[in-house]
């Protein structure tokens, strides 16, 4: 059975990769029919291939793919999440902020922010612990621009808002990363797993960020020297992944070994950063990275879905998910508006952006995922309830949600704004 799989029945393991790929191109296929995002489609093939909803109807089949399973592979997610935060950061062209202006980085920055302060200060107010509060607002600041940049394709919208939302999702991401960062050597000290002064703890979280962010840099300006030595296509993406390779490890080590949560996907976002700025080879590059990544997203989607479990779906994380939901449209809107206003981006930036950046997708996931390492499941005290598999549920749920409806408000108002034409 491959959902009692322990990682060394190699067997097994490839048998159980087989149906999770299969599964994600069956659901990615009744998605387009559906006319639902495709991730939306991975996420409910791999809600039913796993143990979440076949344990409800037979309680003692454990699923076809099982939490065992997806436990021995979940380092393929934090490949994919660190590729993601690669391709995030080869948008930061210096040419194209230049072109741009300051208003994306504003209204990105902003929104980010206001998502993340209101769901915190949402579920504090309803009397949530703090460290619970803080990690479910972490996560809520990203907005998926898959579904985002399908939209203004689908209807050809050309003007302000359409090129401003493009602008701002490109960025949205890395503002989301780094007040994840922040966020979490914060949860670190309230539940006691930042050891150390009160000053050092203080001055941790920038330490971690400004640590993550130098590290990739520095291994960004060594990737630039390798690519002039290699020139092959394919030795220069063997340089790429082996560098991914290296961030996760170099991550791994600093946070279990000795204690300091240094991040794989900052270091991924700054390293794509330098790399698209100091190299002639990104154009050539980046799209055979983006050819060799598509089995790596249906897997990571399928198994985020697999990995559902409904019975933590109780009365209590609903009405968490509702101020979740309610708090992060109201901090994006709020957020989006006030940062437009700011940077004196055009009346209909100002009135509609906010609905183009509703989506989540892929980085929360990961960064849900990344927090049941953060809040690890225990038998008593606050973690018995509050941890990260509660904000792994209630998110996949917010992402079934938002990547329904975000592209229908966004839809509506492309053509309100008139920056939309029919599609044929």
């Amino acid at each position: 059975m491959i959902s009692e799989i322990m990682p060394t029945n190699d067997y097994f393991l490839m048998l159980g990769l087989t149906v999770i790929l299969f599964t994600g191109l069956l659901f990615g296929k009744i998605s387009k029919k559906l006319n639902i995002p495709n991730v939306t489609g991975y996420l409910l093939g791999g809600v039913l291939i796993g143990p979440g909803v076949l344990s409800l109807i037979f309680p003692t089949f454990p699923g076809i793919i099982g939490y065992h399973y997806i436990e021995s592979i979940k380092l393929l997610a934090d490949i994919e999440l660190a590729l993601i935060a690669f391709s995030i950061g080869t948008e930061f062209k210096i040419e194209y902020f230049k072109k741009l202006g300051p208003a994306p980085v504003v209204i990105a920055f902003l929104e980010a922010f206001c998502a993340v302060a209101l769901i915190t200060i949402g579920l504090v107010i309803f009397g949530f612990p703090l460290y619970f509060a803080l990690a479910m607002g972490a996560v809520g600041g990203a907005t998926a621009p898959a579904a985002t940049i399908l939209v203004i394709r689908q209807y050809k919208a050309r003007g302000p808002l359409a090129q401003t939302i493009l602008s701002v999702v490109a960025i949205d991401d890395a503002a989301g990363l780094i007040f994840f960062g922040i966020a979490a050597s914060i949860i670190r000290i309230l539940i006691g797993t930042n050891p150390g002064s009160i000053g050092l703890s203080i001055a941790m979280p920038f330490i971690e960020i400004g640590a993550s962010l130098l590290i990739g840099a520095a291994l960004g300006l060594i990737t630039v020297l390798l690519m002039k030595w290699f020139t092959g296509r394919g030795n220069r993406t063997s340089i790429i992944i082996a560098m991914i390779f290296l961030m996760i490890a170099v991550a791994r080590i600093f946070t279990y070994e000795l204690n300091i949560g240094l991040s794989s996907l900052m270091m991924a976002m700054a390293f794509g950063s330098i790399y698209t700025n100091f190299s002639h080879s990104v154009d050539v590059v980046v799209p055979l990275i983006e050819r060799i990544t598509p089995p790596l997203v249906i897997i990571f989607f399928v198994m985020s879905g697999a990995d559902l479990k409904l019975e933590a779906m109780s009365w209590m994380a609903i009405a968490i998910l509702a101020i979740y939901m309610i708090t992060r449209i109201g901090g994006k809107m709020i957020g989006t508006f006030i940062g437009a206003k700011i940077s004196k981006a055009p009346q209909v930036v100002q009135k509609y952006a906010g609905f183009g950046l509703l989506p989540q997708g892929g980085i929360a996931i990961g960064l849900s995922l990344a927090m049941m390492d953060l809040l690890p499941v225990a038998e008593s005290g606050p973690l018995a309830v509050y941890n990260g598999m509660l904000v792994r549920v209630i998110v996949i749920a917010a992402v079934f949600i938002s990547e329904i409806f975000g592209p229908i408000l966004l839809k509506i108002v492309l053509f309100k704004s008139g920056e939309a034409v029919k599609s044929t």
